[in-house]
């Protein structure tokens, strides 16, 4: 396809040979050789197409007599063209003029939709431009989101961290919860059975003290040598066991009212529990007061009571009466019987005193309190050659709350004390047989008697 360009200077080269044929118009001369008129068009299409309208040379036309036209293109070349073949010429380039000015009009149609497409590409440019300034606004909205996203995930991923490690804990705590409930469940299986085992015992006992009841006294006398825990019912009191025991050197049916062994009780207590009495039968215990009243008034009773020191040394005092007022007497030692023994009559100072604890100051000092100062309780006077109820110490020790017995004030502690009491009409009474138990079997347990122990004891 030919350029714009190129058609232009067709044109202007037309435009220059039609302007001078139609200047010379009847001047033109015969040229004796004449070219036939197609080589004529031939060497003029040539010649045009190979020059350029600002390369044209001048063109001298000579006017000729004949109807001939005479076109000198340089010095050598002389076309000589007649009229009707040079109107030919004139139909032929007006056809090329035409079909240029329409190929030019196309062109410019083309140019202009170019133009036009120029200007859609600058507005889609401009809406690029705008769309990706929007974009760019946008990604920077986003970025930031995104950022503030990531924030608050390494957050979320820092507590799912922390909600990990207490899972962790807690299923480790679950773990120890389960395998202690595992030894919680072993342990309530085995106290279940120590339970029932125990009650297998408890039975046993609660027969053997219905036996005691059917078989109750008043003293252990009827027990001779033979230690163990009775029942003793009193007039007008309600039954309760005491320790008994039969001692070589003092005979059978004695019963003990306190020991101390071992420092496992205390001992430094208040009026109420001296009055009701504590500890263990079988270990350190004092029977009360109120029942020491009872049982000396009921009858007259003979005191015994064995000492033993840390060197393994033993020793007793025996005094053939003992009697001891009520409460609302102070609980006074009323009367203490002649002196046996190979130890001291260190409770002769304390006859006729009414027994002292760290709340009752029943002593005869009016500026302190005795049971206080000596850490015990006892029959106090100007204080005391005697504290059985004192501080319990593991080894002999000269102290003034210890439990002591001496004569001329001195306070070496003693390892163990056992004070016992039995009726003194039995004193003579040697062998005696031990009561028989009535036999379980045919024990009466629905009797009044048996219930009322039941429901007091058990």
């Amino acid at each position: 396809m030919c350029t714009v360009r190129e058609v232009r200077l067709k044109m202007e080269n037309s435009l220059v040979l039609l302007l001078i044929v139609l200047t010379v118009p009847g001047s033109f001369q015969a040229s004796p050789k004449i070219k036939p008129t197609k080589d004529v068009i031939k060497d003029l299409k040539n010649k045009t197409e190979v020059v350029p309208a600002s390369s044209l040379p001048i063109v001298n036309v000579t006017p000729v007599p004949e109807k001939l036209a005479e076109v000198h293109i340089d010095q050598h070349k002389t076309i000589r063209i007649s009229k009707g073949d040079l109107d030919d010429l004139l139909d032929v380039y007006m056809g090329k003029i035409a079909e240029s000015a329409a190929t030019i009009k196309d062109k410019e149609n083309e140019i202009n939709k170019l133009q036009t497409k120029e200007h859609t590409d600058d507005d889609l440019l401009k809406r690029f431009e705008n769309l990706t300034e929007i974009c760019n606004v946008q990604n920077s909205t986003y970025a930031a989101k995104l950022t503030e996203k990531d924030e608050k995930i390494k957050e979320l991923e820092q507590k799912v961290k922390i909600y990990e490690t207490r899972l962790k804990r807690k299923q480790h705590v679950l773990t120890e919860l389960r395998k202690q409930n595992i030894s919680s469940t072993a342990l309530i299986d085995h106290l279940k059975a120590k339970v029932v085992y125990f009650e297998g015992k408890f039975r046993e006992k609660k027969d053997d003290l219905l036996a005691d009841w059917e078989a109750a006294t008043t003293s252990c006398i009827p027990f001779g040598m033979s230690p163990g825990i009775h029942l003793i019912h009193l007039p007008g009191f309600l039954p309760f066991l005491v320790p008994c025991e039969g001692l070589p050197s003092a005979g059978p049916g004695w019963m003990v009212i306190q020991r101390r062994l071992d420092g496992s009780v205390n001992f430094y207590r208040n009026w109420d529990q001296y009055s009701k009495g504590f500890g263990k039968l079988n270990g350190e215990f004092f029977i009360g007061l109120e029942k020491l009243h009872r049982m000396t008034n009921s009858q007259p009773h003979e005191l015994y009571i064995s000492f033993r020191r840390f060197n393994g040394e033993m020793s007793y005092a025996h005094y053939d009466d003992f009697v001891i007022g009520s409460e609302e007497e102070g609980y006074e030692l009323k009367l203490l019987g002649h002196y046996q023994g190979n130890s001291s009559d260190a409770l002769r100072t304390h006859d006729k005193m009414k027994f002292s604890t760290f709340d009752r100051d029943n002593d005869e000092f009016t500026h302190m309190n005795c049971a206080e100062y000596h850490h015990g309780a006892w029959w106090y006077d100007f204080c005391s050659r005697s504290n059985l109820n004192g501080k319990y110490f593991k080894s002999e020790v000269d102290n003034v709350q210890g439990i002591f017995w001496e004569p001329w004030y001195s306070f070496r502690s003693l390892k163990s004390v056992q004070m016992l009491i039995r009726p003194k009409s039995q004193r003579e009474l040697k062998d005696l047989p031990i009561t028989k138990r009535t036999p379980r079997a045919i024990l009466k347990r629905n009797s009044p008697s048996a219930q009322q122990i039941n429901s007091h004891y058990l």
